[in-house]
């Protein structure tokens, strides 16, 4: 696909991996809305990912399956600064940019 989707795990591969224990190898956001969506798995066939999205709602955010040409097509954006970590390290470094920006996102 691309150098950014290299080395990323292919869908099922690490469904024995606790989702604190996830890679995150990328996110799509819309920073406008504090949508995200956390890419752990991807099949580049289907452009089919497993991951986790959270829509501004912390409790009702989930793991589950996103099609990014979907994402695409509603113009949500690749995080291109983004860096692979750990799920725990990742959601570390979202609340930590929402406190930056001064942007303290409630639960609806």
């Amino acid at each position: 696909m691309n150098e950014r989707t290299d080395g990323i795990p292919e869908l099922y591969a690490t469904e024995h991996v606790p989702f604190e224990g996830k890679v995150i190898y990328l996110r799509y956001r819309i920073r406008e809305l504090g949508f995200y969506w956390l890419i752990a798995e991807l099949d580049r066939e289907k452009n089919l990912a497993f991951g986790y999205a959270n829509l501004n709602n912390d409790d009702f955010a989930e793991w589950g399956y996103i099609s990014i040409d979907e994402l695409v097509d509603n113009g949500v954006e690749l995080d291109k600064a983004w860096k692979p970590c750990m799920y725990k390290d990742a959601m570390k470094r979202i609340a930590e940019e929402r406190m930056r920006e001064g942007k303290r996102w409630e639960n609806r």
